[in-house]
């Protein structure tokens, strides 16, 4: 079966300002903006190429025609580490679960540092699922002979 997954890779979206930075951070502190941001290992291309490759279209998402964009948070680690991560919103079919352990399963980034400390950052990253027009139209047509049947 042939699909595209587009996979609307924004920078990660942040929430809020800098937060406060005292002479000692606060080592459970969590930033959602810093001076230098946490990045994946080789880069954003990298990151979109590990994303196209582990993340694939759910069977039950294709057949019920669901598409949309799935939001997860996670927090970057002070050594890189992915930890926290969480659904923000999803929209079914399998799409949450397949976007859920791509995130989690993301090798170490690097991390983000603030007053040249590594400190934890929070990220929100939109993953959009969109089927191919012929899979789409394969599947309304049948979904249109289920509904003949009955």
């Amino acid at each position: 079966m042939k699909q595209l997954i587009y996979i609307l890779l924004l920078l990660p979206l942040l929430l809020m300002g800098i937060q406060p930075v005292s002479a000692q951070t606060d080592s459970s502190e969590v930033f959602v903006v810093v001076e230098d941001s946490p990045q994946f290992p080789g880069g954003e291309e990298a990151r979109v190429e590990y994303l196209q490759k582990n993340i694939i279209y759910p069977e039950e998402a294709e057949k019920n025609g669901i598409e949309g964009t799935v939001y997860v948070t996670f927090i970057v680690e002070t050594d890189g580490s992915i930890s926290n991560v969480r659904l923000l919103r999803g929209i079914g079919g399998g799409c949450d679960k397949v976007a859920f352990e791509a995130v989690q399963n993301m090798p170490d980034w690097k991390p983000g540092k603030q007053k040249g400390r590594p400190v934890r950052v929070q990220f929100n990253m939109p993953l959009k699922f969109k089927l191919d027009d012929k899979v789409k139209k394969e599947g309304e047509a049948s979904q249109d002979k289920e509904k003949n049947k009955e």
